[in-house]
């Protein structure tokens, strides 16, 4: 079904050039295991099949993908071109990452036929599976989304809970910089009298007021439990007293480790692992208001925001704006940012109240353009589903398994790319 829906999207949409394009580079088909070894890292395993059992179509029109990797080039285009990126075992340069870009668009844009374009990939493409692909149940898929919530510019006796941009005490250090097997991994700290320290908790942030006097407020919000989903989705719109809405993007965390305060929860036994959900936890924290700043302060990781003016929506990690539906948060000091991915998994299905009804199953290609502090390892990815009552509901109920790929360009077929090209 996939396989077919993919081929009439391409037919629909792209502009069909006659015959089938020319073959950029043909180094067989597959590669010894030892070679296969030499390539993947423990958490991204080179596949060295045929890309069909693995890249079964897409549900989603072409137009929203390349939307997507145009704005994971802008990326790629403000970086030094001689920036470093970890594919497996494998290491490219930003400027290899849009070349490889740039030959996956060629190719979308001038074949007509879904198994050509899949051998077309399978010639010029590595395909990289994260290790969790066959762990168990697979790699467990979330949902994150553009939350609405009232807010200030002014502290008032109603907006009394600060949300604050990057203070300026806030340092942080790319361990790329030392180790080519650090690349991608950062600490924040500060230093206190030439001690480097890590930067303070949500705790003294929030109870101990540490950065109160600083002038670091961007906004003010009613309740905590809003600021802290805001915290989570990793941006959001605040809608002022005026009716004006206001836009708040990810702008750094104060580099503690999250923790989960669902999980808490169920630790606790004051709720059932099936019934967490962002609802039910904002429930539990109304009906228990004295337990909620402990469970809020459980999670000591705290994300900092900045003013956005940007219509096109919320910014990632890379500081380019989300695409609903392509757009995924993993754990970019294991893959790549900015990277094209491949997904499969299981989406919520509602019925006319709300409820969830059911699943039903997609794949699709994605982009790798955010994080998360509850993102970890090889096994998490967070699709980015928009805004509005839908994406709302859709990312607060999403808990699915499924696989996860990652595609670069194999440097040789980069190489004949840029030969063949004016």
């Amino acid at each position: 079904m996939f396989y077919f829906k993919f081929l009439l999207l391409i037919l629909g949409v792209l502009s069909i050039l006659n015959g089938c394009t020319k073959e950029i580079y043909d180094p067989g088909r597959f590669l010894p295991a030892r070679k296969v070894i030499a390539l993947s890292s423990s958490s991204m395993i080179l596949v060295n099949q045929p890309y069909h059992h693995f890249l079964k179509g897409d549900d989603l029109t072409i137009k929203s993908l390349q939307k997507a990797i145009n704005y994971s080039l802008d990326y790629y285009n403000k970086i030094p071109a001689t920036t470093r990126f970890k594919f497996g075992k494998l290491i490219y340069t930003s400027s290899e990452v849009v070349r490889s870009f740039e030959l996956f668009q060629e190719i979308i844009n001038k074949v007509n036929d879904y198994d050509r374009l899949i051998d077309e990939l399978e010639l010029n493409f590595y395909l990289f599976r994260s290790s969790k692909n066959e762990d168990g149940e697979g790699v467990l898929f979330t949902g994150y989304y553009e939350p609405l919530f009232p807010g200030s510019f002014k502290k008032t006796d109603e907006y009394t809970v600060p949300v604050y941009g990057p203070p300026n005490d806030l340092l942080v250090l790319n361990l790329g910089e030392f180790r080519d097997s650090l690349v991608n991994r950062t600490i924040v700290y500060r230093v206190i009298n030439n001690q480097i320290l890590p930067y303070y908790t949500r705790r003294e942030i929030m109870e101990e007021k540490v950065l109160e006097g600083k002038n670091m407020e961007i906004a003010w919000m009613k309740d905590p439990v809003d600021l802290f989903f805001m915290q989570i989705q990793g941006s959001g719109i605040l809608e002022l007293p005026s009716g004006k809405q206001i836009r708040l993007s990810y702008n750094g965390s104060n580099g503690h480790r999250y923790s989960s305060i669902g999980k808490l929860l169920v630790d606790e036994k004051l709720m059932a692992l099936e019934d967490v959900s962002m609802g039910s936890i904002r429930q539990y924290l109304t009906d228990h208001p004295e337990s909620r700043d402990r469970i809020l302060y459980h999670n000591q990781s705290y994300t900092f925001f900045a003013l956005d003016d940007d219509d096109r929506g919320p910014k990632g990690n890379i500081n380019v704006p989300l695409t609903r539906h392509r757009s995924i948060a993993v754990d970019t000091s294991i893959f790549p940012k900015g990277a094209l991915a491949y997904i499969e998994t299981e989406m919520p299905v509602f019925k006319k109240n709300w409820s969830e009804s059911s699943t039903a199953p997609f794949a699709r290609f994605a982009v790798i353009q955010d994080t998360g502090g509850a993102i970890k390892g090889p096994g998490r990815v967070d699709l980015f589903w928009g805004n509005g009552t839908l994406a709302e509901k859709s990312a607060g109920s999403m808990r699915s398994f499924g696989k996860f790929y990652v595609l670069i360009a194999k440097k040789e077929a980069l190489s004949a790319f840029a030969k063949g090209r004016p």
